[in-house]
């Protein structure tokens, strides 16, 4: 009989014993898949706020302070101080830093008032992709602003109009559809130097928000510790920051996913060893008789070898559908989206096939030692 076949015949008459390797194997691709899709899924999400805005980090300085009769200074809903804007050339020059970008946000009342610079159009409170009517703010640009859409129609503003803050009125020359993610939305801008001397306090110079983009995002917390540890009083908001806000979610690295998912292979590979040893045992006589017939250690070698690797594959199979299933359920559950990797399908499916590879070799290569006679003796 050939071996496959033979390995084929025995999987199905050992059905409990082969159910249960093969779930081994699920379990280690389902764990792979759900915990790489879900932690790639959640960064995804968590890093929208500022990728909305072209940056990767935000530097304000928190202060814990009521509003005045003459408003506050904001920045993701928290009241801050305001700092010279010449401190932005210095985070420019950190190692790693790309962009910083000043911007001066001021609440009055439920009014939210920003100062930009537009000649940043990559990273900034509002881009020029945000324009939906009219035009975006030019470097020489007067008492002129941009409004929020939704609040120009609140308050039947168009193109032309004027709109009021602080007692200062200002020609509405666009309108802007801001992304729900982006957590510097404003009612109304202008340019920097326009906003610093409209507010009521001298704000000439200053800036209350640096928007720093970063070389290379994997090293957003190395660059944030290189800022704070040159500038002690500022806060550092990441998108992992944003991430701890959320309550009840169970985040997870790429990194972290994927170091459990191998140590889980290696469990069960242990495991899968040990269950093939048991079925060597079992089949001592059976394996005995077919040595005695005429077959060779190559076949019985290659009998065990293909029921380990099928269940491998099998397992492999299985495991990126169940995995993804509770990717979908968990991302669902955040807000975000599942995106099929077939990397991540693929090198699930081959630490499968290659840990029922190596969990097969072992016991073959000891089924294969046993002499016809030994095994004939065996009770």
């Amino acid at each position: 009989m050939i071996t496959h076949v033979y390995a084929l015949k025995e999987m199905r008459r050992r059905k409990y014993r082969t159910a249960t390797n093969i779930a081994g194997f699920v379990i280690v691709v389902a764990t792979l898949v759900a915990l790489v899709t879900t932690a790639r899924g959640w960064e995804a999400v968590t890093a929208a706020p500022l990728k909305e805005i072209g940056t990767d980090l935000i530097m304000i300085y928190s202060a814990p302070v009521v509003p005045s009769g003459y408003g506050c200074y904001i920045a993701n809903h928290l009241f801050s101080y305001p700092f010279n804007q010449n401190n932005l050339v210095e985070m420019a020059n950190v190692a790693g830093v790309d962009r910083a970008v000043p911007v001066l946000m001021h609440r009055m009342g439920a009014i939210v008032f920003t100062g930009i610079d537009p000649c940043e159009t990559e990273t900034n409170a509002v881009l020029p992709k945000n324009v939906v009517e009219g035009r975006y703010l030019a470097p020489d640009d007067g008492a002129v602003a941009l409004v929020d859409r939704e609040y120009a129609r609140l308050n039947n503003l168009t193109v032309g109009s004027n709109v009021v803050y602080m007692e200062v009125e200002y020609e509405v020359v666009g309108l802007v559809n801001v992304d729900a993610a982006n957590i510097l939305e404003s009612h109304i801008y202008v340019t920097l130097p326009v906003c610093q001397k409209a507010l009521p306090e001298d704000s000439t110079g200053l800036a209350n928000i640096a928007l720093i983009s970063v070389s290379d995002p994997r090293k957003v917390d190395e660059v944030s510790e290189e800022l704070v540890s040159r500038w002690p009083r500022a806060t550092p908001i990441t998108a992992s920051d944003l991430a701890a806000t959320t309550s009840g979610v169970l985040t997870i690295g790429e990194e972290t996913a994927w170091n459990i998912s191998i140590a889980l292979a290696v469990v069960a590979v242990l495991f899968t060893i040990r269950s093939q040893l048991a079925a060597v045992s079992e089949r001592t006589r059976e394996i005995g008789i077919l040595k005695a017939i005429g077959w060779s250690r190559s076949d019985v070698v290659s009998q065990i070898f293909i029921e380990s690797t099928l269940q491998g594959a099998i397992g492999g199979i299985l495991g990126g559908a169940v995995g993804y299933g509770f990717a979908w359920y968990f991302l669902s559950t955040m807000g975000g989206f599942l995106a099929v990797d077939p990397v991540v399908l693929a090198a699930g499916f081959g630490i499968a096939l290659i840990s029922g590879v190596a969990a097969g070799i072992y016991p073959s290569w000891r089924a294969a030692r046993l002499t016809p006679a030994e095994a004939l003796r065996a009770v």
